[in-house]
């Protein structure tokens, strides 16, 4: 309540107790299977067939099931779609490649992969293009194919990423630019070696050319009593250094103790530098004997922290430390031995080792158990290249989708039969052993498209149409039937003419259908001057549970549960009262009206259609408020598609 201290105009707000209830969304499908790429067991949303192909790949072979379905999908009708990839997890390998730096001895430095497991990457050729510069290295990667051009194969690229920079404070910084884009490669660090160098803000240069440093190695070089030289630290600037030969008192017979001294004091030197410079006073220089190697290091965690210039012409810092492959150094940055060398594109740049195992009954599992579980507005699931064989062996992962659809209770099944299989009877039928489950809907025959790999100039190697399972074209038909009618309307009829189709793989003429249409299987049929359509809307609860024989039935009673599920969050936890009864039957019963002015129900009158329950004495007792429970009966009156249209004529006697 309110408190009142002062005398004075107080403003309050008094709620109305109209919470108006949204209906959900019923054209979500779930894909759910094997594709050529994209993230293994992560449902990814889609909203066209353009994102999907970003995603998962254009269709790649005529074995890809699942671009043919997603394709069949949105040509009829289909809106958002979530794909699910599934695979054997132990199996999958992203195809690779690894980039060299350009040392005289290369090492690996980059290792270029697909950005997904999957045999799909073993066809990416690249081809790197390494500036000349030395001290501001970048490089041009290109990614794509190889094509036969004037009987040559040539290099093609699909994908250019220009001037990348191993400088990570770089807006050009190859491994930002590359992994931030949606192309099918990323880039990394080619092994953990490389990566904490990276890290640890060193800039190491590559082993000296010389198998081992010369007892000489300094005289040789001819040092000078002053050698000057320019550091870079961490982007403060340039600073000029000076070391003095004569204080080191090189012996000229051990290297090894030479180069240490000569590294002390340009440690010396550089941590010298005092006042604003201060953060130099934390610059290493040292020498590793076992790789024979100059360290330069930084506190900073960036190997681009240090850079080391020439000053001067003759033996040169840069020079004598072999900080830069040139022969003629005149300058040496840590990105430099990040840097991968230009690599021409040919049939041995390409990446390699990517393969990905079909997915086993338990990566289904894995799926419908976890991730799909997470995603309540999933309303179809199809399951392509997962069909119920003839053999009655059943399919472990339309098992596992069922049985999903009915702990979920808001999504529905579409079951395909085996291609190849002709349903000509009802113990045809019976041999597949279909579920007999309200959440289940199944089509038949398969649909013939057109094989976009067929050449009318090779008509031997190829097919010129590809069978794609009824259940694709199935969802794409409820998703337009829903936006047009809605889903209180069977999706079925000559308004459901099919897009995208060639033939049909088997006839059903009205014999056939007679087999079927009792069991709960639609069919889908040519009909004159309506090609292609669906001609059957029932579940495959027809027989167990004929009251919830009709698929439109089944989806309203999921959008009127969803939706109110939805829409009465706000109820949990308030008094449990009259108050609260009536605000329940005031909302609930404003949204089932407005379904019944749609022409979702039966009935001439808003009575006749629909009814919301809730009160003490009528839908509960003192004893269930007791126990903290509200209880609403909604009931209504669904519209039951006319399957029989039956004209009765009789002719009239002249009296």
């Amino acid at each position: 309540m309110a408190t009142y201290l002062h005398p004075g105009v107080y403003l309050e707000e008094i709620p109305s107790g109209a919470k108006p209830i949204e209906g959900v969304a019923t054209s979500l499908a779930a894909f759910v299977g094997a594709a050529t790429r994209g993230p293994l067991g992560t449902p990814v949303l889609v909203h066209s067939l353009e994102e999907y192909e970003r995603t998962f790949g254009a269709i790649s072979s005529e074995q890809d099931v699942m671009g043919f379905a997603v394709l069949a999908y949105y040509q009829n009708g289909g809106k958002d779609a979530y794909i699910a990839r599934v695979a054997d997890p132990t199996g999958a390998v992203a195809a690779t490649a690894t980039l060299n730096n350009a040392d005289v001895s290369p090492d690996p430095v980059l290792k270029l992969s697909a950005t997904s497991p999957g045999d799909w990457g073993n066809g990416l050729h690249h081809r790197v293009v390494r500036s000349a510069s030395t001290a501001a290295p970048t490089f041009t990667l290109e990614v794509g194919h190889m094509e036969l051009v004037d009987g040559l194969q040539r290099f093609k690229a699909d994908l250019s990423f220009p001037n990348l920079s191993m400088n990570e404070r770089s807006p050009s910084y190859a491994l930002s630019v590359v992994n931030g884009d949606s192309s099918p490669v990323r880039l990394e660090f080619a092994n953990a070696s490389v990566k904490d160098l990276a890290d640890s803000g060193k800039l190491t240069g590559a082993a000296l050319h010389a198998t081992a440093v010369p007892a000489n190695y300094f005289t040789t070089f001819g040092l000078p009593e002053e050698l000057s030289f320019s550091i870079n630290l961490d982007a403060l600037g340039t600073r000029n250094f000076t070391v003095l030969k004569t204080p080191l008192a090189l012996g000229g017979t051990d290297a090894d103790a030479d180069a240490a001294k000569v590294a002390a004091a340009i440690q010396l030197a550089v941590r010298g530098i005092s006042g604003t410079d201060a953060p130099f006073k934390d610059f290493t220089c040292t020498y590793e004997t076992a790789t024979r190697q100059f360290v330069l290091s930084s506190p900073k965690s960036s190997y681009a922290s240090v850079e080391v210039y020439d000053t001067g012409s003759g033996p040169t810092l840069a020079k004598v430390m072999r900080l830069d492959p040139a022969s003629n150094p005149t300058a040496a940055h840590g990105a430099v031995m990040l840097t991968p060398a230009s690599v021409e594109a040919s049939s041995t740049a390409k990446l390699a080792g990517g393969a990905a195992n079909a997915p086993r009954p338990e990566d289904f599992q894995a799926v419908f158990g976890g991730a799909l579980r997470k995603i309540r507005d999933i309303t179809t699931v199809v399951l392509p290249g997962n069909a119920l064989p003839s053999t009655g062996a059943g399919n472990g992962a339309v098992a596992a989708a069922l049985a999903h659809c009915e702990e979920m209770r808001n999504r529905v099944l579409i079951v395909d039969p085996e291609p190849g299989f002709e349903l000509t009877s009802a113990s045809r039928v019976d041999q597949l052993k279909l579920p007999t489950s309200t959440y289940a809907v199944a089509y038949y025959p398969w649909v013939k498209v057109a094989n976009p790999f067929y050449k009318a100039e090779a008509p031997g190697t190829k097919s010129p149409t590809v069978k794609v399972a009824p259940s694709a074209f199935a969802a794409g038909m409820w998703s337009r039937v829903d936006a047009r009618r809605g889903v209180w309307k069977a999706p079925a009829g000559v308004e459901t003419g099919l897009t995208g189709v060639a033939g049909l793989e088997f006839g059903v003429d009205d014999g056939v259908q007679d087999q079927l249409n009792p069991l709960g299987v639609n069919a889908l049929r040519a009909l004159p001057n309506f090609g292609s359509v669906i001609w059957g809307a029932r579940t495959l609860a027809t027989k167990a549970d004929p009251e919830w024989r009709y698929v439109s039935v089944r989806r309203t009673a999921i959008l009127i549960e969803q939706s109110v599920y939805n829409g009465i969050q706000w109820a949990v936890f308030e008094p449990n009262d009259h108050r609260l009864h009536a605000a329940l039957r005031t909302n609930i019963g404003s949204f089932m009206d407005g379904l019944f002015r749609a022409g979702a129900f039966q009935g001439e009158k808003a009575s006749d259609a629909y009814f919301v329950r809730c009160g003490l004495g009528d839908t509960m007792t003192q004893g269930d408020i007791d126990r903290g429970q509200v209880i609403v009966v909604v009931g209504f009156a669904p519209l039951k598609a006319a399957e029989f249209v039956i004209v009765r004529i009789q002719q009239k006697l002249q009296q």
